[in-house]
Formats: C-alpha cells, structure tokens, sequence
C-alpha cells in the first residue's frame, strides 16, 4: 500500500509514493490539518488529521495507534521502549528516531509488543 505525501507542508515540492511499510510514526503538525510521516531517514507531509490516518490505516490491516496527543506509531515496527522516559524507539544507538507515550498508553505499547514480537 502507497500514500501520496509530500516533502514540504505546503505541497510545492508536488506527490510522491510513499510505502505504509516504511512508515515509522506520525505527528500533528503545528498546522492541525496536517500530519507528518516518519521513515527511518526523511519525513513528509499529508493533509488529515491524526484520527482519520490512524483510523483509515487501521481499516486497512496495518498496526498503527494512537499513543499520545500528538503521535500515532506503527506498532510492528517500534523497537524499545522506555518505560520511565515513555519513549519509543524505531531503532537502537543515539540516532534512533523516537516519539513520545502517554503514561496511559505505556502498556498499550508494551503488551503489543509482548505479544506479537517477544519484545518487552
């Protein structure tokens, strides 16, 4: 599955083909309308809202959830999580791109992760 994203908020760089698979996490944007999409090494822009993305890629089989006020992550591709800073991270070593948990959402997290990597 593709999504039609963009390098910059205001679309002026044009559309490109963006995999879900290679999407880490996504954040609200300052402008609310907006998200922005994590991979490993680049970011991008779609208009939307949070809900509407987690919600429509949810119906489409992938793990994404809602896991603060402002972030929604792809639940098979979080790789640590730390429990007293209430980050997740996409990968190990100081570079790692992370995003914050709601304290509510902590076990969330980590019983998916339990569960459906052994990880935790």
């Amino acid at each position: 599955m593709q999504l039609s994203v963009s390098r910059d908020p205001e679309g002026k760089a044009g559309l490109i083909a963006l995999q879900v698979k290679d999407v880490l996490f996504f954040e609200t944007h300052r402008n609310k309308d907006m998200i922005v999409l994590h991979t490993q090494d680049e970011q991008y822009f779609i208009p939307g809202t949070l809900k509407y993305w987690t919600e429509a890629l949810r119906a489409s089989g992938e793990d994404f959830e809602i896991i603060d006020r402002n972030n929604a992550v792809h639940l098979t591709k979080v790789k640590h999580v730390d429990q007293r800073f209430r980050i997740a991270y996409f990968s190990e070593g100081k570079d790692a791109k992370k995003c914050t948990i709601s304290i509510n959402n902590v076990t969330k997290v980590l019983k998916f992760l339990e569960t459906h990597k052994g990880l935790a």
